[in-house]
């Protein structure tokens, strides 16, 4: 099976940041979306901040923002990555990879032409996820994994309702960089389970180094 990075998002208490990079996430994600449930003030983003490992990438998920507010967050948080889940342009991808930080661009896919919008995109990492009418910045739900893409995406990162039992099935199908967990490891909304992330990164670490961690 195929190495894949994890990145565990919306987390909103510092207890679960460090929770998560004990077990090995990879990335964690805090969501700056303001009609969110899983939404972070700074001043609790600079809390969780503190717990998170020097080696782990930390990912801000914005929706519709303004570049001039992303890349004000990003600055004070030391950021990594931004995460696009709206409809941003191209010019500011570019003006946010200008200020040095890597972008990860957002498509939702609901039918298999959707996918033709990763060809041209600039960003670092190309997340596929689910789209609702209701919700923006993910949705906990599956996507049609039945629509799969007819080009190779070396740069690809799968979401949309990934849990511990649907993991193997998308790891085989995707094969993709890297996996983004939300509400397959929480309690409720925000709140994550301790049982439930030992138990994910227990399959997940099985299913990438062929063996517990």
């Amino acid at each position: 099976m195929k190495h894949f990075k994890i990145k565990i998002c919306g987390i909103t208490r510092p207890q679960d940041a460090k929770q998560a990079c004990r077990l090995g996430t990879d990335f964690i994600g805090l969501i700056f979306y303001k009609k969110s449930p899983r939404l972070v003030s700074l001043t609790r983003a600079k809390e969780i901040v503190k717990e998170i490992d020097p080696t782990v990438a930390i990912v801000g998920v914005f929706v519709d923002q303004t570049a001039d507010e992303m890349l004000g967050i990003a600055t004070k948080l030391n950021l990594n990555f931004i995460q696009l889940h709206g409809h941003e342009s191209v010019k500011v991808i570019h003006q946010l990879k200008s200020y040095k930080f890597k972008v990860i661009n957002v498509v939702n896919i609901i039918k298999k032409s959707d996918y033709e919008a990763l060809k041209s995109s600039k960003a670092d990492l190309l997340m596929i996820d689910n789209q609702t009418t209701v919700l923006k910045g993910g949705t906990g739900q599956q996507f049609d994994w039945s629509l799969r893409p007819k080009f190779k995406i070396k740069n690809l990162a799968l979401s949309g309702g990934l849990n511990e039992k649907n993991l193997s099935e998308g790891i085989r199908i995707f094969q993709p960089l890297l996996v983004d967990i939300n509400s397959g490891v929480e309690s409720r909304p925000g709140i994550k389970s301790k049982k439930k992330l030992i138990s994910f990164f227990e399959k997940a670490n099985r299913l990438r180094y062929g063996q517990n961690k």
